[in-house]
């Protein structure tokens, strides 16, 4: 029978390695997207530019919190509905947020056509990083329709995600630039794969690995879409005006706006 000072520094230790594993997946993804900072920074300048400072916000895909933490730093009063699929990130998030009354971090399967059933609407803003490509075409049109049955009227999504040039041969080469950085940033640290093997490696999540790997089955592999797919199937789902607003190399930041 384990005693209530023996258990302490087991709940410091696991609490140790969450906060490594955060701090570690801040720097991979930063190794992956250069200008990291600027697209939030420029994701938060649209929001409040558009809607005003948020009191509402949905963060989606949110992984560890490193989205909502922005949020929360940009816009102190806002509250924040974080939610993801992933076991580990949901772990990872709601520890970081533990006790925090302003953030709720929810496990949502965004491919369901329900999704959404049972969140509050109204929210003043939507977001998401690095995410949705992963989408097949139908789930991701069932996201945005979501999306847009939860915001107000007036209310702002913005996604920064892969979204390519549409002009093969500018593509191609901005693809090819991305390779050659990611080939030098990566040639002696972890990467996003590197990450997931070794934080599912980790005893604390002994079994998780296949409860990820049910959640994500429904998966077909990358969706690169121009900009203009996304625009149109914005418009259809429920968004007055889309667009993309910033741009580096196959990266982009679509905003768009609810009717």
């Amino acid at each position: 029978m384990t005693t209530q000072r023996e258990e302490e520094p087991v709940e410091a230790a696991a609490r140790s390695r969450r906060e490594e594993l955060r701090s570690s997946w801040d720097e991979q993804q930063a190794g992956h997207l250069p200008d990291r900072e600027l697209r939030f920074g420029l994701l938060l300048d649209y929001v409040e530019q558009l809607a005003g400072p948020p009191r509402r916000v949905l963060d989606l895909c949110c992984g560890p919190g490193s989205l909502t933490e922005r949020v929360l730093a940009r816009f102190p009063a806002a509250e924040v509905v974080a939610v993801d699929i992933d076991p580990l990130l949901l772990d990872l998030a709601r520890d970081r947020f533990a006790g925090d009354h302003r953030v709720s971090v929810l496990a949502r399967q965004l491919a369901a056509p329900d999704w959404d059933l049972g969140l509050t609407t109204g929210f003043d803003a939507v977001v998401t990083a690095t995410a949705t490509h992963w989408f097949p075409a139908d789930a991701l049109a069932e996201v945005y329709a979501g999306v847009a049955r939860l915001l107000r009227p007036g209310g702002v999504f913005a996604n920064a995600d892969h979204v390519p040039i549409a002009e093969p041969v500018l593509r191609a080469a901005a693809d090819r630039l991305h390779e050659q950085h990611l080939r030098t940033v990566f040639a002696e640290t972890e990467d996003c794969d590197g990450w997931y093997e070794r934080a599912y490696a980790d005893p604390q999540y002994a079994g998780w690995w296949t409860e990820r790997q049910q959640v994500f089955a429904h998966w077909a592999g990358e969706l690169l879409e121009r900009e203009g797919w996304h625009v149109d199937l914005l418009r259809r789902n429920g968004f007055e005006r889309a667009g993309a607003v910033w741009r580096r190399g196959n990266d982009a930041l679509v905003i768009a706006v609810r009717g």
